[in-house]
């Protein structure tokens, strides 16, 4: 393979940022640059220069000698003072020594060529770093650790077994030298279980695995652009006396305790002024029913018109009553939040609330989730053939049987990725962040 190269943090400036070199020209690389190869796996500070010798940073230089590495090759971690401007110069002038910039996902990629890591491994190291929720990063977590081949490996190991006994059945037949294959019932059914439970975990994740959306609806002129400025503790959204300045709705994120939430805030509810402001409210209801939870957003020292009491019913919802320090003294409803954007109060209370949105089906301590379409297809497949399976052996049909088997088989080794067709690992990886 050639040698390659990507930054590894995000782009923007820091405290430090690691650009990171894999391939079978890093040990070149470092001679030609420091004159050494420094110690493995031990940060090393260096000056780092050009292929002109130019100086360019004072840097941290970590070595990882290949197979020991995350690549499975030679592996220099380059870690530089946080300025985009320093990392395109280390960049372009790896790039003029004839060193590559490395695809989405070519660290893994590699590492899942080199054996360091099963492909579903991998698929959870992608997902773990694009997980929105706590419940979406522990199910990454679970199948990184190995919790999906501890589940499958067994499956698989006791499916050679089976199809070598269907095999059997059906080289025997006409001898009736072996019994008809029913005891294997047992095992089909719990093979069928585990495999049913995987699927139910994702199915659970994946209705969990973003960040939920709650809309906030309300008057024009409610408050709801202020709050949702107060939660996210910036002057992100245009706030103005004039009714109607928002328009289109607007999704902003907000941190709380179990994860984010996005704030979806949208054109107020009443009578259009125009055209504009009818459409502008049309997609406001539209916003609605596709969230998670409905924040009607009302001012203090009023009753609720009619309108938003009817949201506030149609499904999850709370009310927040706002610009409480002008309304000193009015008390609000049983379950309100009583805010004021412009003095700070009550927001703390009504991020917590939010905050529930991220609790709840979470996954089951020794329960595991797949991840990615991929994992899913590879499941579904194993589980319609041993249903399969179960069927012919019924029928007495132990040919066909012992072929289903083998399909089985042949899934669950596609599930922990012992299958890798290029164009199966080009999809998979194509998701993935450069440099990771």
């Amino acid at each position: 393979m050639n040698t390659v190269c990507a930054p590894a943090t995000a782009p923007g400036r820091g405290a430090l940022a690691v650009v990171r070199v894999t391939g079978p020209g890093v040990r070149d690389l470092l001679e030609s640059r420091l004159g050494r190869i420094p110690a493995q796996r031990i940060a090393t500070l260096v000056d780092w220069k050009a292929r002109t010798g130019d100086m360019l940073d004072q840097a941290l230089a970590t070595f990882f000698r290949g197979p020991s590495s995350y690549t499975g090759e030679d592996l220099l971690e380059l870690s530089l003072h946080g300025n985009p401007l320093l990392v395109r110069q280390v960049l372009e002038d790896l790039h003029l020594s004839g060193i590559g910039l490395a695809a989405p996902g070519e660290f893994t990629r590699r590492a899942v060529e080199n054996g360091k890591m099963e492909l579903c491994r991998a698929e959870s190291v992608g997902a773990l770093v694009a997980a929105e929720t706590e419940d979406a990063l522990e199910a990454s977590r679970r199948i990184l650790s190995g919790g999906l081949d501890a589940r499958i490996v067994p499956l698989r190991d006791a499916l050679v077994s089976l199809s070598a006994r269907l095999e059997l059945e059906v080289d025997f037949a006409e001898e009736e030298a072996a019994p008809g294959g029913e005891d294997l019932f047992p095992w089909l059914d719990r093979a069928r279980e585990e495999l049913s439970r995987l699927l139910q975990a994702q199915d659970r994740m994946q209705a969990r695995g973003h960040a939920p959306r709650a809309v906030l609806a309300g008057a024009p002129n409610a408050g709801k652009s202020s709050l949702a400025n107060a939660l996210l503790g910036e002057d992100r959204l245009l706030v103005s006396p004039v009714a109607g300045t928002t328009r289109d709705w607007v999704e902003v994120p907000v941190h709380t305790r179990l994860g984010t939430v996005v704030l979806v805030d949208t054109a107020g509810l009443g009578l259009p002024s125009d055209s504009l402001d009818a459409m502008a409210q049309l997609h406001t209801r539209r916003a609605l029913a596709q969230a998670r939870m409905r924040v009607v957003v009302a001012e203090a020292g009023r009753d609720l018109s009619s309108e938003e009491m009817s949201i506030s019913r149609e499904g999850p919802s709370l009310v927040v009553r706002t610009k409480m320090d002008l309304c000193r003294g009015w008390t609000p409803g049983d379950g309100e939040f009583a805010v004021s954007a412009t003095a700070g109060y009550g927001l703390e209370p009504l991020r917590e609330r939010l905050s529930d949105l991220l609790a709840g089906d979470r996954l089951g301590p020794d329960e595991i989730s797949l991840v990615g379409q991929r994992q899913r297809q590879a499941a579904e497949s194993a589980l319609a053939s041993l249903s399969e399976t179960g069927s012919r052996i019924r029928a007495h049909e132990m040919e066909i049987a012992a072929w289903h088997a083998r399909q089985a088989l042949s899934a669950l080794a596609d599930l922990v990725g012992e299958v890798l067709p290029d164009e199966v690992l080009g999809a998979v990886f194509s998701s993935f962040c450069i440099g990771k």
